[in-house]
């Protein structure tokens, strides 16, 4: 499975809102998890007016002792329209207080039978509060940086070290804001690989918030660039596996004819096949699918409820 951990270096240049997009436009097939790792403290449990029945609080607890990968999902909240997400702590003191439980949580985050979304916020020096163990674990650090020369400077500073934790799995930069800089010269500045920029749509980015309804987010600016950087990305649709219905059963190519033989005398060729699609891709959580939008997209999202949040064609609502 895949992780991808989204950062800013400075300032916020909207690492939970593109993060929440790219997890509700996560491809059909693939079971996606958004996790809120920002040390100073996750943002959508009081933007959905949600009391969180899990969250990292309860997973880092529950690190103290024995941690599988198949129990991160007992500490997993559903934002409304059924994205799964792992809500962030309250605040640094929490971080501060849990931050050697870390390389437990990441590895079974890493060994999860899912997708994973990070959201790890503005990082912090040193990469402290967890950062530098998710960081070991990622497939790829999207860094959204502001299209200013001052945002681009502190950038070009932290490569670097940034890469060098990489180890040279992918880093790559989403520019956010006004384009004061096209994307091929940040790209050429930086020496690193460029993703297009990240729209500005504040109304998008409000219904992502859950501060406003909008109709069809899926066909926003926001959420069909979120659509692209999955692609981007290199995470493609899974399709079921079929299985070739002329394909000799086993039973038949045992050594004793004898052990193959249909009851009643029928011969083999009398035996009907098991062909047809097999499907491999039922999640193991015991929460409802969120593949199938419990909301439709042609009429306005009711406040508090994030329509056809999770994967599929872009959806819409996650933050």
């Amino acid at each position: 499975m895949t992780l991808i951990a989204l950062a800013s270096i400075k300032g916020s240049p909207g690492v939970t809102t593109a993060a929440t997009a790219l997890a509700a436009s996560w491809p059909e097939g693939r079971q996606i998890l958004l996790v809120e790792a920002d040390p100073f403290g996750g943002d959508l449990a009081p933007r959905y007016a949600m009391a969180p029945t899990g969250g990292l609080s309860s997973l880092f607890a529950a690190a103290r002792r024995t941690l599988a990968p198949e129990d991160v999902w007992d500490h997993v909240d559903h934002l409304p329209g059924g994205l799964p997400v792992l809500f962030g702590l309250g605040g640094m003191h929490q971080a501060v207080a849990n931050e050697k439980a870390w390389p437990i949580v990441a590895g079974a985050l890493s060994a999860l039978d899912a997708d994973v979304v990070i959201d790890v916020g503005r990082l912090l020096p040193n990469l402290g509060g967890g950062v530098r163990d998710i960081l070991a674990r990622a497939d790829a650090l999207v860094v959204l940086c502001q299209s200013t020369l001052e945002s681009i400077v502190h950038l070009r500073e932290a490569l670097p070290g940034l890469a060098a934790e990489l180890r040279e799995r992918s880093l790559l930069v989403v520019p956010t804001g006004a384009a004061q800089f096209s994307a091929a010269d940040i790209g050429r500045t930086l020496a690193v690989e460029v993703l297009p920029p990240m729209p500005d749509d504040p109304g998008a980015a409000a219904a992502l918030a859950n501060r406003r309804a909008v109709k069809r987010l899926e066909r926003t600016r926001l959420l069909r660039w979120a659509g692209d950087t999955v692609q981007a990305l290199g995470v493609d649709p899974i399709s079921p596996v079929a299985v070739d219905p002329l394909a000799v059963p086993e039973a038949l190519t045992r050594a004793n004819p004898a052990d193959a033989a249909p009851p009643g005398g029928a011969t083999p060729a009398d035996v009907p096949t098991q062909g047809g699609p097999v499907d491999i891709h039922q999640p193991v959580i015991r929460q409802p699918s969120i593949h199938q939008p419990t909301e439709t997209l042609d009429r306005p999202v009711p406040e508090g409820q994030l329509a056809g949040a999770g994967f599929g064609s872009t959806q819409e609502a996650s933050r």
